[in-house]
């Protein structure tokens, strides 16, 4: 039975016997084996209770602080105390109210990015992998015509025309987010290609599963692992993408912030008011590496080179 626990999660089930409720006991458990991997993961279940710690944070504490983040204090320049955990900019924002707000649109801006970029890549992987042929073809160059344009340069571009607008995070969202996809639509592509000929799928052929039952029942779970993983990374990588953007003054519009503007206004008093630069940038780094941990934990976690290893 041991091979049989390991056997895709959307196998059609054949009349229940003693042995297939012993697999289907197996199958359901199969999430809980990756629960047990992803804990022994020391320092991803660290980073996972950090971040969760930061992303709390970041949007509760503004509504739990003294200080809003656009209100003037008395204080100017002031360095971090008891009063200000942060300390205060040279008009008397306090700092820590403005992190907390820059790392809650930073936030924003990277989940948009992962949930949309994350759903176009798996539609396209979905498509080219299962139908093959034309579509695979035709979505493939399209995968490429976009991985030969310079991502940067066009982010520059339309950041620079909705420049100074309340609502450029919305668009920078979407922009990033279309240069987010084409790996992980290549990774689904590659899945879709190898599982299509497995014998469950040949088998809810024959039993006369339509294309979409076998795609969202059969085949499209035993590929939420690297899809997952993919998603997680990718809120890393939109958090700096936009901390780039902002940091060369392209990105969230003021009045409203961000870790990237906050790092790249601070940047400039650096030497004189440390806090100014570092506070958001220990903040912005800390968010970073917590959600590379825990990706590179699920990434372990779901591995399924890992399945022969006893849980």
């Amino acid at each position: 039975m041991a091979d049989l626990a390991h056997s895709p999660v959307g196998a059609p089930k054949p009349a229940a016997t003693d042995e297939m409720v012993e697999f289907g006991v197996a199958a359901t458990s199969q999430w809980r084996r990756v629960l047990r991997r992803f804990l022994r993961h020391k320092l991803a279940v660290c980073s996972l209770v950090v971040l969760v710690i930061l992303v709390l944070a970041s949007f509760l504490g503004g509504s739990l602080i003294a200080y809003r983040y656009d209100e003037l204090t008395k204080d100017f320049s002031s360095a971090p105390s008891l009063r200000h955990w942060f300390g205060t900019d040279t008009i008397g924002h306090d700092t820590f109210a403005q992190v907390l707000r820059g790392a809650r649109r930073s936030l924003i801006v990277a989940l948009l990015v992962a949930v949309l970029s994350t759903s176009v890549g798996a539609l396209i992987g979905v498509l080219a992998g299962y139908y093959r042929g034309i579509v695979d073809l035709a979505l493939m160059r399209l995968t490429d015509l976009f991985l030969t344009i310079p991502s940067f340069v066009v982010l520059l571009v339309v950041s620079a025309r909705y420049r100074g607008e309340s609502g450029n995070w919305l668009a920078l969202s979407l922009v990033i987010a279309g240069f987010f996809w084409m790996q992980l639509a290549r990774v689904v592509r590659g899945i879709f290609l190898s599982l299509r000929e497995r014998e469950f799928v040949e088998a809810a052929r024959a039993l006369g599963a339509t294309d979409r039952r076998i795609i969202l029942r059969h085949l499209l779970p035993n590929s939420l692992g690297p899809i997952i993983v993919n998603a997680t990374l990718l809120v890393g990588a939109a958090i700096v993408t936009e901390t780039a953007l902002s940091f060369l003054g392209f990105g969230i519009a003021p009045p409203d912030t961000s870790l990237g503007r906050l790092v790249a206004e601070g940047a400039v008093a650096s030497r004189t008011r440390w806090w100014l630069f570092y506070m958001p940038g220990l903040y912005l780094v800390l968010i970073s590496l917590c959600i590379n941990f825990v990706g590179d934990g699920l990434r372990d976690a779901i591995d399924p080179q890992q399945n022969r290893v006893r849980a």
